[in-house]
């Protein structure tokens, strides 16, 4: 055994020794924050004030806050009920004003406190006279009578009268503190009472998802199936993109032909390219509809700055529109002012670096976030040994190297009155990477600028959101022979996107309703020299509106959803995307839901005009690959049947069954062959042309997916998911299967949180082989269906993290990601044409202040 495969055993052993596993410190925070409610409701408050105490030492949260301090009031410690109260308000200035009055009464009875004389020393003991027996006597059947009558008052409904102290004033209600005196002959000692208080706050810690209807909503009142995965979840991947992330969520399909593309897919349909999933951040479109992808590393977003991933599966176009045909993953980024500055570095093997740095505050009401960061990876493979083939150019003398991107980013809340809100926000990436073209062109490198500008301001139910995305740079093969005809050109992509919605709750007898809608304005403009006018720009206007009803009657839910979207090159009646869904509250935190949607994706700049002369193995020969602007958007109708069960505060539990039919996709259609005269533009003679078309295969899939998380004791949280999927491919009433999924896909994981303040977490994930049905050329420029096998595959990652001073400020950590490709020295491919896909071992040290 070679001295690499034992350094990968002494690794896996040291770092996979300890209960293999995830944990959120949320999860212990909710589970006493419950805890907390419950005893505060029966009256116990020394266990509800030890148990929000826990809480917000699990995970600090405003109303968490709120609520000690409420404690601290019930058990008439006026001081730290102050503390906490003021505390509250600095944690939340949208909500400091729920404290104001007790506030104010709690300050006034500590200066009065304060300013009480000492009592007087007692007198001398001395006889009492026969008047003055009497008189004790007389206030003795007083006091017994007075204690009569409270007590009989003490055991009238509530309601019937109003209990009064000694003194003729009204008691303290309850959580209002003791009615003391500070005992001064003129009774300017005396205490007043507390102002009733409000409700305890209940609000920390819920789940909520915004993704699948556009607002704020419990999990167990979604129409899709959710996935949320934390900003804990993120720290303790052992990830070293986002991408790595999303491998841990049932039903979801990351392919890496290079280290910095993957290509993500949800539930089936992956490709070089993937076009199927609607990728957001913050609920801004990054999808580039030159190509009809995301390139991952071009967006401005540092890890540190998610707070968490909604990944939606199954159609969202609904309320999303085009492109959203299997999923949306929605990249949530933490909020202004929330967790304060940080500054971190990572460094490790395949050519990895990462530096960030992160500024977050509040003044005020106004809040602010600004990030700036560096990001490298290594490729897994080079392209080509160029010194055994001089003739080989590539895109760079250093050809390690897959990608290389500075980012930087920023954003600016404000909140107005009660319920207004402003946000301005930016970011700007700029530097290189890799991906890689479906069909014959294969391998290709940018060197890119991407920017953004966003704008949003809301006033109650209404939110108008505003976003210009730019992308441009140069781009073309990674490796050209000398002579070669260039496929290098330069491109600029611009989109203006305008959204106005709202969401208005209301009630009609029975029925508590929540009508939602908007409408959509989106302005593209796209320059590309592989276009129709030589990278002259061509523009498109697209409009939509769309509405969605959540109607609930006691524990029943019915959502209807339809919009429409007018996409200039393809007839309305295709765009339209209705949705209707059932949801049933079995159980107060367990409920099944049943939906029907469609989806469809609209087609890319790339396929409607294009207009590219691709070199063959010829010289001076050459096909011609057009768009097609007659294309049909390709089209997805879904029935799922699901379960959501969170009921208990130990456990959460998803289980989908699903059936997609899939058709119209888009690919390239057969070369019409014969040499045409030379073309002098070319430089080079058009052996045949080709153009995309729509497929006549129609595919169905069907699946079922589980997945829990189980976290059951504090510091130890474990998660399981199993996704199985079959697809058939029928044409001319043959039916094949189509095995470029794979049939089962299993995660397991959990993350212990040791004393001494270290962290521990494995991630395991298993995907059975795949057979690839790549549609390639043969001779006659004909295309046919060649069968590539790719086995299964399985990557384990560990994780150690150590916070070695009391404050917990700064945080070292060593990660291992894909521990037996360390350990064997051998990688595996994810398709056919990528490169093989290797381990990282690296390092970080992340301070927090």
């Amino acid at each position: 055994m070679s001295g690499k495969t034992w350094g990968g055993l002494v690794l896996l052993l040291a770092l996979v020794a300890s209960p293999v596993a995830r944990a959120d410190p949320k999860d212990d925070a909710r589970r006493h924050f419950v805890e907390g409610l419950q005893a505060a409701r029966e009256g116990r408050y020394e266990d509800a004030l030890a148990a929000f105490l826990a809480a917000q030492e699990a995970y600090p949260h405003p109303a968490t806050l709120f609520n000690i301090a409420r404690s601290y009031a019930d058990l008439g410690d006026d001081e730290k009920a102050l503390e906490y109260y003021r505390r509250f308000q600095e944690a939340d200035p949208e909500r400091a004003a729920q404290a104001d009055e007790i506030v104010r009464a709690l300050e006034a009875r500590l200066k009065l406190a304060a300013q009480a004389p000492a009592p007087a020393p007692a007198p001398p003991a001395a006889t009492a006279t026969p008047d003055e027996v009497a008189r004790l006597q007389e206030i003795t059947a007083e006091l017994a009578a007075l204690t009569a009558s409270l007590q009989e008052r003490a055991t009238r409904p509530a309601g019937e009268g109003e209990a009064m102290s000694p003194d003729g004033a009204s008691p303290a209600a309850p959580g209002g503190g003791a009615a003391d005196t500070g005992g001064s002959e003129e009774g300017a000692g005396t205490l007043p009472a507390l102002p009733e208080q409000v409700e305890l706050l209940d609000d920390a810690y819920q789940r909520v998802v915004v993704t699948a209807s556009r607002y704020g909503q419990d999990p167990l009142e979604s129409p899709s199936t959710v996935t949320i995965l934390t900003s804990e979840d993120i720290r303790l991947s052992g990830a070293a993109t986002i991408a790595d992330v999303l491998r841990r969520v049932a039903g979801v399909d990351v392919m890496t032909l290079s280290a910095a593309q993957p290509d993500i897919s949800i539930r089936g349909f992956n490709r070089e390219l993937a076009n199927k999933v609607l990728v957001l951040v913050d609920g801004r479109s990054v999808y580039m509809d030159m190509l009809g992808t995301v390139l991952w590393e071009t967006l401005p977003v540092a890890m540190d700055e998610i707070e968490r991933i909604e990944v939606i599966r199954g159609p969202g176009s609904a309320v999303y529109g085009a492109n959203a045909v299997t999923g949306v993953i929605n990249i949530i980024t933490k909020a202004p002012g929330q967790d304060g500055s940080l500054v971190v570095g990572e460094v490790g093997t395949a050519g990895y670096r990462r530096t960030d740095a992160i500024a977050s505050g509040r003044v005020d009401r106004t809040a602010y976030r600004l990030s700036a960061g560096y990001h490298e990876l290594g490729r897994w493979e080079r392209a080509a040994d160029l010194d055994a083939n001089p003739a080989l150019r590539a895109f760079d003398e250093d050809d390690s190297n897959s990608s290389r991107v500075l980012r930087v980013n920023g954003r600016v809340d404000r909140t107005f009155g009660k319920d207004g809100f402003a946000s301005l926000s930016a970011g700007h990436a700029r530097g290189r990477t890799e991906f890689y073209v479906f069909g014959a062109l294969g391998n290709y490198r940018t060197d890119f600028q991407s920017s953004y500008v966003r704008g949003d301001a809301g006033l109650g139910p209404v939110h108008l959101m505003t976003f210009y995305n730019q992308w441009g740079g140069d781009t073309g093969p990674w490796l050209q022979y000398d002579g070669e005809r260039s496929l290098w050109t330069t491109y600029n992509a611009e989109t203006v996107d305008v959204e106005l919605e709202a969401n208005v709750p209301f009630e009609t007898g029975v029925v508590t309703h929540r009508l939602s809608g908007g409408l959509g304005y989106r302005y593209k403009r796209v320059s590309w020299g592989y276009l129709q006018g030589d990278g002259a720009p061509i523009d498109e206007e697209h409009q939509a509106a769309y509405v969605q009803e959540n109607a609930a009657i006691g524990p029943v839910h019915l959502v209807g959803s339809l919009r429409l979207d007018r996409h200039p090159l393809v007839d309305l009646a295709r765009t339209i995307s209705p949705r209707g869904a059932a949801i049933v509250r079995v159980a107060p935190q367990t409920s099944v839901r049943a939906n029907v949607g469609t989806s469809f994706r609209s087609p890319t700049f790339l396929e409607s005009y294009l207009d590219l002369a691709q070199s063959t193995e010829a010289d001076g020969i050459y096909i011609q690959t057009n768009g097609n602007p007659e294309l049909a958007p390709e089209r997805i109708l879904t029935g799922e049947l699901g379960l959501h069960d969170a009921s208990t505060t130990f456990h959460e539990a998803d289980v989908a069954a699903y059936v997609s039919r899939v058709t119209d996709l888009i690919y390239v259609g057969d070369v019409v062959t014969g040499v045409l005269p030379f073309d002098p533009e070319e430089n080079g003679y058009p052996a045949g042309t080709t153009t995309f078309t729509n497929l006549p295969q129609t595919y169905i899939a069907w699946g079922g997916e589980v997945e829990g998380r189980l976290f059951p004791v504090n510091g130890l949280d474990v998660y399981a998911n199993l996704a199985i999927e079959r697809i058939t491919e029928t044409d001319g009433g043959v039916t094949v299967v189509d095995g470029s999924t794979s049939a089962v896909k299993c995660n397991l994981g959990a993350m212990v949180r040791l004393p001494w303040r270290v962290d521990v977490a494995g991630h395991l994930q298993y995907s059975s082989g795949q057979t690839w049905r790549l549609r390639d050329y043969n001779e006659q420029g004909q295309l046919e269906v060649v069968e590539e096998d790719i086995p299964g595959r399985a990557i384990a990652v560990a994780h150690v993290g150590a916070r070695p001073f009391s404050d917990g400020g700064l945080e070292l950590a060593l990660s291992a990601w894909n521990i037996g490709s360390m350990i064997t020295g051998e990688g595996f491919r994810e398709h056919p044409k990528g490169q093989r896909v290797g381990s990282r071992l690296f390092g970080s040290a992340t301070w927090r202040f």
